[in-house]
């Protein structure tokens, strides 16, 4: 067997330092319909899913159109100096967050609309009683199916914006 120079080892040795190096820093899979990695999306659902099911609402699937939908808009918020309103004429529920970017992600956004089931007292939603309880209600309403969801970033801050089909918080009726 040929002996190698200390050089020859050396230059294998830092070919197959950057090759382990590479390979450990490719950039998470992302998920059709929009920009959000595979893992932020099982987040979002299983975030989404968990809150469902404490109501005894049946789980969300993906939908990358739905998603589509949802990063269209929030890159729209996000060139609109992340004046956040909602969308008209998608069909679709919305619930809309923003905050720091690097502080906050996709996790905090599905928290912070949980958050709301604290004031929510049951029962079928009317006429001026729902502000604080919107976002928690959308998130677990019975008749939707399907979720899509997004992330833009305005400055130092981020967007997430997640659609809900069939769309959800109609008065006169209750989540679950």
């Amino acid at each position: 067997m040929p002996t190698r120079s200390l050089p020859h080892c050396l230059a294998v040795l830092l070919l197959s330092a950057c090759a382990s190096a590479s390979a450990q820093q490719t950039p998470q899979a992302k998920a059709p319909g929009s920009r959000l990695a595979t893992a932020e999306i099982q987040t979002l659902l299983r975030e989404h899913n968990r809150a469902r099911s404490a109501v005894g609402v049946a789980p969300l699937q993906w939908s990358a159109p739905v998603a589509k939908t949802a990063q269209r808009w929030a890159d729209h918020l996000a060139s609109s100096s992340c004046r956040m309103q909602h969308s008209r004429g998608s069909g679709y529920g919305e619930n809309l967050f923003i905050g720091t970017a690097g502080h906050y992600g996709v996790k905090d956004a599905a928290l912070a609309w949980e958050q709301e089931k604290r004031l929510y007292r049951g029962g079928v939603l009317k006429v001026g009683k729902t502000q604080g309880i919107g976002h928690y209600t959308q998130m677990v309403w019975r008749d939707t199916r399907r979720l899509g969801c997004a992330r833009s970033q305005c400055s130092n801050r981020v967007i997430v914006v997640c659609n809900y089909e069939p769309a959800g918080n109609y008065l006169g009726k209750a989540p679950y």
